[in-house]
């Protein structure tokens, strides 16, 4: 089980870009969260199986939204928590 945390940073706010992760966590075995952060970046909370979290982070970099545009990723890796399901969380 791995957890890692994206930050993305660009105009990923108010294009859907939410929205867009929680359907391609829908295609991929993951659990987790996505939000705005005051930013005005997005933070993406995901953990699952390695290549699971690794082909879920590639699509979701791969097919943002139309009117995204991604200038800035950074990953870190943190703790699993065992939590179930993928939530679109508030705005940070």
């Amino acid at each position: 089980m791995r957890r890692e945390i994206v930050e993305i940073k660009g105009r990923v706010q108010g294009v859907g870009f939410r929205y867009t992760v929680s359907a391609i966590a829908g295609r991929h075995p993951v659990s987790g969260t996505v939000r705005n952060l005051r930013s005005g970046a997005v933070e993406i909370d995901v953990e699952g199986d390695d290549d699971i979290v690794e082909a879920f982070i590639d699509d979701v970099l791969a097919h943002p939204p139309r009117m995204a545009r991604v200038d800035a990723v950074a990953r870190r890796s943190a703790e699993p928590r065992g939590i179930r399901g993928f939530d679109v969380g508030s705005d940070g």
